[in-house]
């Protein structure tokens, strides 16, 4: 039997942050297939959150606005997931490495280390999804439209305008 080390530590968040890969390729996919229409905006805006799909998975559509000068929004495509389907997966995972729950909590005091939140920094950089609890279910948000997309090139355009000198 060997010993947890940080490598091995840090691959372990991977695998769990992978085995979840199909949840995002679905909300990848869902987000490319959208049709962001000014009546699905308008409503949207209105009702402030939409169900776009039910089955297998439910994604939804949510809205935050922003207090800037263009009165922007982003909107977001959500998908939940119980609590406790990461905590299955992460024991299978950590169990499958040779190693106990215990072991790892007990490496994360000594190494100042939160698999929770290693695994949720791997999802956004991996999948560009951000991850959060709320109550007992992971909220899967990825952003599907961002305002200040719109206004960053406008004012991209102008100040290359500005560097042409045109």
């Amino acid at each position: 039997m060997f010993s947890l080390t940080y490598d091995l530590y840090k691959e372990i968040v991977v695998d769990i942050a992978q085995a979840h890969e199909s949840i995002f390729s679905a909300m990848h996919q869902a987000a490319e297939e959208l049709q962001l229409s000014a009546s699905l905006i308008d409503d949207l805006k209105k009702k402030k959150e939409l169900t776009i799909a039910e089955s297998p998975l439910e994604f939804r559509l949510s809205i935050e606005f922003l207090d800037d000068e263009i009165n922007g929004f982003i909107i977001f495509l959500i998908a939940k997931e119980p609590l406790e389907i990461l905590e299955e997966i992460k024991a299978n995972i950590v169990s499958d490495q040779g190693f106990s729950l215990e072991e790892i909590t007990g490496f994360e005091l000594e190494h100042g280390l939160d698999m929770q939140e290693e695994i949720f920094v791997e999802i956004e950089e991996c999948y560009g999804v951000t991850a959060e609890i709320r109550e007992d279910d992971i909220i899967y948000e990825l952003v599907v439209f961002d305002s200040q997309d719109i206004d960053n090139s406008i004012s991209l355009d102008r100040s290359l305008q500005d560097d042409l000198g045109m």
